[in-house]
């Protein structure tokens, strides 16, 4: 589950397990003669959130993304809190900050890295609230986005449809993979792997129908923001990056549900070991747009300046 603190991109371990929020009222006790004492309300208490965060070099840069939230925290910069879902939490400060490095190369770099943040909600100025994040600058060549709110909408809708498809082929693409590696365990017992291709046929619909959906969805954005997709693919180069993987993914499993029909007790073993060599290049493809997606997934929410051409 990614997030955004500022302009600092995060995954959430184990989804809500690893964010605890706090929130409270202060209440001033006055005291009574041969009574109990009484609660006037005063105000309430600032939220306060303990999140656990893991940095990989897979999207990011570990060591350079502790280091900007330790700078954030010794600076004392209120940065906004925005989850993937669009959830808007408000703005906070950091106020503490621990880490611990889980996988390092053979030069030292870190790989990996888990974090312990906590923040406190900073209130500013109460006659002058700060606002959520927006767009901060003109984006040159697609003058819809700053000049009708619309489209700006429809963008951000279009956007989240296209990654969410994306995900979802990802997800179902996994259970396919373990699925082939299983039957192909069965390549002495030809009856017993036939038994599975009808399940396996189905996991791979599940992959179809939401990848089929992926490039139709990146266009619906891209018009939502230009006349011409290449303008949107100049603002945002990863919706380029994870459509052509989505299209090369989609040939891929398209050759699976092919080869899956007509099989038989006679060519079961021969044909999954073709499928194999289709799902491990497919799995190639789509790990490597795999940061592209992680940052779409920020962008969501993000939408800041530096993807303008």
């Amino acid at each position: 589950m990614f997030a955004v603190l500022g302009n600092i991109e995060f995954k959430v371990t184990a989804y809500w397990d690893g964010f605890n929020t706090s929130f409270g009222a202060d209440y001033a006790e006055h005291s009574r003669i041969e009574g109990k004492p009484g609660l006037q309300f005063i105000g309430a208490k600032l939220d306060e959130i303990r999140i656990s965060l893991v940095f990989h070099k897979q999207y990011c840069t570990p060591d350079t993304e502790l280091k900007r939230l330790n700078e954030a925290m010794r600076a004392h910069q209120a940065m906004a809190l925005v989850f993937g879902n669009g959830d808007y939490r408000g703005w906070f400060v950091i106020t503490a900050l621990t880490s611990t490095s889980q996988h390092t190369d053979s030069k030292g770099n870190v790989l990996a890295m888990n974090a312990e943040l906590t923040l406190r909600e900073y209130i500013g100025d109460p006659k002058n609230p700060l606002k959520p994040p927006a767009i901060q600058t003109p984006v040159p060549n697609v003058s819809a986005i700053t000049k009708v709110v619309d489209k700006v909408s429809d963008f951000a809708t279009s956007l989240r449809t296209a990654v969410t498809y994306a995900k979802k082929a990802q997800s179902a693409f996994k259970a396919v993979k373990t699925t082939v590696q299983i039957v192909k365990r069965m390549k002495k017992n030809p009856e017993t792997a036939l038994l599975q291709i009808p399940g396996l046929l189905t996991q791979v619909g599940n992959v179809l129908t939401p990848l089929s959906e992926v490039e139709p969805a990146f266009k619906k954005a891209a018009e939502a923001i230009s006349d011409a997709a290449v303008q949107a693919e100049k603002m945002m180069p990863e919706i380029t990056a994870v459509n052509k993987a989505a299209n090369e993914m989609l040939k891929q499993v398209k050759q699976v549900a092919t080869l899956l029909q007509g099989v038989d007790s006679k060519n079961v073993i021969e044909k999954l070991e073709a499928i194999s060599k289709h799902v491990d290049a497919a799995s190639d493809t789509f790990k490597g747009a795999e940061p592209a997606l992680s940052k779409l997934t920020a962008e969501i929410v993000k939408r800041v300046k530096q993807y303008a051409p």
